[in-house]
Parts: structure tokens; sequence; C-alpha cells
């Protein structure tokens, strides 16, 4: 496990417009408020079209990450997640929980690869301004990146 205090700066929110992209929003949302990094304390809304790490049928091995992914369409749901910055610029790392509207509100969980506004999309972000937010591999979570944190940074003034 790891742990730390988060110190927060400001907070913003955004709301997207129908046919908007949800990660590549975030990501431009931060960069024009010049947020490097913070915590997506919610994110709600409705999906034309949502893209997550998941299976349709059960895993032989429940164990390693899923190697595959499903589309839902016409969904709404609630989620939230944590923005870092890579060397490829923001990373937006969004775990989503939607009901399909048209099938009695079937849920489907899970990180999201891609997902596209339907006509109401809200997210609220706190800047997190220390410790240093990082995404770094560990063999003990499969190679995937999981977040750590840097020591405090220095204040500035």
């Amino acid at each position: 496990m790891r742990s730390a205090s988060l110190e927060t700066g400001r907070r913003i929110a955004v709301s997207l417009a129908p046919g908007d992209d949800l990660i590549g929003s975030i990501a431009s949302a931060c960069a024009h408020h010049r947020i490097s990094q913070g915590v997506i304390v919610t994110l709600s809304g409705a999906f034309r079209d949502v893209e997550l790490i998941a299976a349709q049928t059960p895993s032989a091995d429940p164990e390693p990450p899923l190697p595959e992914s499903v589309r839902i369409p016409y969904t709404e749901g609630i989620g939230s997640g944590t923005i870092t910055t890579g060397a490829e610029g923001h990373v937006v790392h969004v775990h989503l929980a939607v009901g399909r509207k048209d099938a009695g509100a079937r849920a489907f969980a899970g990180h999201v690869l891609a997902a596209e506004a339907h006509y109401v999309v809200e997210i609220v972000i706190d800047e997190v301004l220390n410790p240093r937010m990082l995404r770094t591999p560990s063999d003990q979570t499969w190679g995937l990146p999981t977040l750590d944190f840097a020591e405090r940074a220095e204040a500035t003034s």
C-alpha cells in the first residue's frame, strides 16, 4: 500500500458537449487551466459510446489483467479517477460504472479506454499541488502503471 496526504489547489468543473471525447477533454481542460495533476472527484453523465477493459465471458484465470475490451453504446454512469503528467503529457486514468439505457440499466464497470459524450457529462477535478503523483509499473501489478507518490515538492512563491 502507498498513501499520501494530498495538498489540493483549485477545483474546476468541466461540462462536455455532445460528441466530446472524455479522456481528451479532461486532458485539454487540465492543460487550459495549467493543472498538471489532480483527482477526478466525480464524473457523471450520458455516453453515446464507452469502451472499457472488460470481458463478455468469464476469464479462465481472473488474476491477470484482462487483455480485451468491450464497447457499450448508450449508457449513463458515474466514475472517478486521477490525472498525472508524463513524458507524453497528461495521463488521464478513469474508471466508470455505467448502465445501458436500453437494457434495463444492465451494468458494466471498468477502466475507460474511450468514451464519447452523449448529451450531458459533467466532471469535477481537484488540482493536487503536493506530493507529485506518478504512474509507475510494478511486477506486483503485472506491469501496469499504478499511482505512486514522489517526495513532497518544495513550496514555491
